[in-house]
């Protein structure tokens, strides 16, 4: 090894890049390569993750990035041992997403905790540069606010952006936003290190003849695929009319004429995508290797859900169906049993529900794999020695040595809607031409329509594709790779342990989706297999078991969305339908508090509640009136959607209406009471509607403009006294 100065910087020259190889990190590696005369342009690349999206695409930006000339060294945000913000000089990107109601996730809390620090200078980031990408859903109300505080905080230390930020919509498909952000990151990138005329950066941008150069950087890591016109002889049974020449402009034009009849569908593309030449992402790097072993004897797996949580296995001891046959939606009322073991909750609380896929359908992705027969066989993965896969590593939620249907049935999310490089991977995998082009093509940039029409918007799962696809034979490694962790649902607490010590109860509605191409809805996943467990515990009592079935639940981070510490505080509470369940438990303890303390001063507490129907499904009709009785719930409103009004007067359809007609009491709690208001439902309108009707109370009033009202919800929301617990 020698020294050579290139650019007024002084780089190490080896003959071979061990490090770079290896895929490890590039601090102490030589960044100048004398076998592959490259410049290796180090940033830092953090992740903040809660259910794994935002560690997925920072490992695809980590995979891109050495095709770019650039070294990226990734690390989870919550690994602060691993790397330094105080005194790193590369570039910082940071993928973030969002969880809660606008909450950083879990793995950012410490992170953003120290950020938050007052005492720290307004130049403490000074030195950073960065770009962000922040991962959300605007069906929640603050959209991408896990990325939106760090991405604050950082310019508030005087941090200054490299890059624009970006924020990437669930709703409508992350792609949308991730694919072009990442495209051009490396030209925001290579600016940077030009643009840096001073110190290691400079010198690496303005090396020898042979390094790599801004417009390489820049350029897609695209596949180009032309078109191919042939495949529309499928819809020519004659091929006469579909001979495509390409002297002859007149018979491309014959060709579209073809399919002019034709809709397009999951497995059919029409013109111009179908006559379209095609950019596909590069196939990604394949790093499993996968070996069936058949059991030996009688041995069975004693594999468990991997999980960082404690994990309960609890019995189901009741379940009230709480809605009548004829209701559009069916919602149940479950309680397990946890006095046998350490689950403590207080109202408000949430917890995780771990489900299982369904059978049915695990047994179908089986059958079409063709490994029915190797189903109890024991799943042995390893890291392939040649894999191009940066910091390959097996992954942590496939448990060793347990059977193939175990890890279809608890480990794997069978239902997730495939993401473009699943497509892209399993076209490879397709034996027919045809089939082929149109997984490319729903993986294709030119494709994007389709993709969220087909599969996105149809939620489309991994079997509806191969289902669709019959040519299509991946290897089981390739959904191992690819498929994403089956995740824990969350449930609301709808009691308190003051009332029923020993009891933990939960409400659900049971969902019903159109999946795929299957003409009958399904069942959500969790719901329709917990009404499966409800439904076997229903009258008559002569056909439940005499034992409850059992599930496994695991308790969630701590949240705010609990009753004020003090009690005479006045509260809100807004939930529609099975938004109403945190709130039976809030009313439950306030009940058992005022038996307690008869002398003690309690505040008002206000429930919104609203239904489709008076007599169908009004959720806990008894116990709230039982309720008002006592007391206990001081004001009780009721609207019914879609019953007409007994009067004939214009009835108030939903809980937000209600809200407006209380205005002027409600703004009294709100802003000379200094009450709280919690909210809790469905996030795409209720939500919504409900934050609108509140800017509308407050602006009215108290006679400001709508953005002074809005400042003052925020004002209520950084106090802790506007909580939400809602859900898409």
């Amino acid at each position: 090894m020698h020294r050579v100065r290139m650019g007024g910087a002084r780089f190490a020259v080896s003959a071979l890049c061990t490090r770079a190889r290896a895929g490890l990190p590039q601090r102490d590696c030589p960044r100048y390569c004398s076998t592959c005369l490259e410049v290796m342009r180090r940033f830092l690349l953090l992740y903040a993750t809660q259910h794994g999206q935002a560690k997925a695409i920072a490992e695809e930006i980590r995979e891109k990035a050495v095709a770019r000339g650039f070294s990226a060294d990734l690390h989870c945000m919550s690994e602060t041992d691993k790397y330094d913000l105080k005194t790193e000089t590369a570039p910082l990107v940071v993928v973030v997403s969002t969880t809660g109601t606008g909450d950083p996730p879990d793995t950012a809390r410490r992170f953003v905790k120290e950020i938050n620090d007052k005492t720290l200078p307004v130049d403490f980031f000074a030195h950073l540069r960065y770009g962000l990408l922040g991962l959300g859903d605007s069906e929640y109300t603050y959209f991408c606010n896990g990325g939106k505080v760090i991405d604050r905080r950082l310019q508030e230390l005087g941090a200054r952006r490299f890059y624009d930020t970006g924020h990437a919509d669930d709703c409508v498909g992350l792609e949308l936003v991730v694919e072009p952000w990442i495209d051009g990151l490396w030209a925001a990138l290579a600016k940077l290190f030009v643009s840096s005329s001073e110190g290691e950066m400079s010198g690496a941008l303005t090396a020898a003849p042979g390094a790599s150069g801004t417009t390489d950087a820049a350029k897609p890591e695209l596949i180009h695929v032309e078109s191919q016109v042939e495949l529309l002889r499928l819809d020519d049974p004659g091929g006469k009319d579909s001979e495509v020449s390409e002297q002859n402009g007149a018979s491309r034009g014959q060709s579209s004429a073809l399919t002019a009849d034709f809709e397009p569908s999951l497995t059919r593309s029409v013109p111009p995508l179908s006559l379209a030449s095609l950019n596909i992402p590069a196939l990604p790097p394949d790093y499993l290797q996968v070996h069936l072993q058949e059991p030996v004897g009688q041995e069975e797996c004693q594999a468990s859900v991997p999980s960082v949580d404690p994990i309960f296995q609890v019995p189901i001891s009741k379940a009230v169906q709480l809605t009548t046959n004829d209701a559009i939606k069916t919602t149940f009322l479950v309680e397990l049993d946890i006095s046998k073991t350490d689950f403590s909750y207080q109202p408000g609380d949430a917890f995780n529900i771990i489900c299982p896929n369904s059978d049915s359908e695990v047994q179908s992705l089986l059958h079409r794999l063709q490994l029915t027969d190797q189903r109890e066989h024991h799943v042995l993965l390893k890291i392939k020695a040649d894999t191009k896969k940066r910091g390959a590593a097996l992954p942590q939620h496939i448990p060793e040595k347990c059977s193939l249907q175990f890890i279809l049935t608890w480990c794997l999310e069978i239902r997730a809607i495939p993401k473009k490089a699943l497509l892209r991977a399993l076209a490879d995998c397709a034996g027919d031409t045809a089939e082929r082009r149109r997984l490319q093509e729903l993986s294709s940039s030119q494709g994007a329509a389709d993709y969220n029409r087909f599969v996105r918007g149809a939620r489309a799962s991994l079997l509806d594709l191969l289902l669709a696809f019959p040519s299509c034979q991946p290897p089981l490694g390739l959904l191992l790779e690819h498929l994403p962790k089956l995740q824990p649902r969350p449930y609301s607490c709808a009691s308190s342990g003051l009332c029923h010590p020993g009891r933990l109860r939960f409400v659900f509605t049971v969902v019903e989706v159109a999946c795929g191409a299957s003409a009958a809805p399904r069942r959500g996943l969790c719901t329709g297999w917990l009404a499966s467990l409800a439904e076997s515990l229903l009258p008559p009592a002569t056909s439940a078991p005499a034992h409850g079935p059992q599930i496994s639940i695991s308790p969630r981070a701590a949240n705010s969305f609990h009753l004020p510490r003090d009690p005479s505080v006045p509260v809100v509470m807004v939930g529609p339908g099975a938004g109403i369940a945190p709130f039976i438990g809030f009313l439950q303890h306030r009940e058992k508090l005022q038996e307690q303390h008869p002398d003690g001063h309690f505040g008002a507490m206000w429930l919104f509640f609203g239904c489709r129907h008076r007599d169908r499904d009004y959720l806990f009709r008894d116990e709230l009136r039982r309720l008002q009785q006592r007391g206990t719930l001081t004001h009780l409103t009721v609207c019914f959607s879609r019953d007409a009004a007994a009067d004939g007067a214009a009835p108030a359809k939903y809980v937000q209406d209600d809200m407006r007609r209380q205005g002027a009491r409600l703004a009294a709690l709100l802003l000379r009471q200094r009450g709280c208001v919690y909210v809790c439902g469905d996030a795409k309108n209720m939500a919504k509607d409900v934050n609108d009707a509140l800017v509308e109370i407050i602006s009215q009033e108290a006679g400001v403009n709508k953005l002074e009202a809005m400042k003052t919800l925020a004002t209520l929301k950084e106090e802790k006294r506007y909580l939400q617990d809602i859900w898409s």
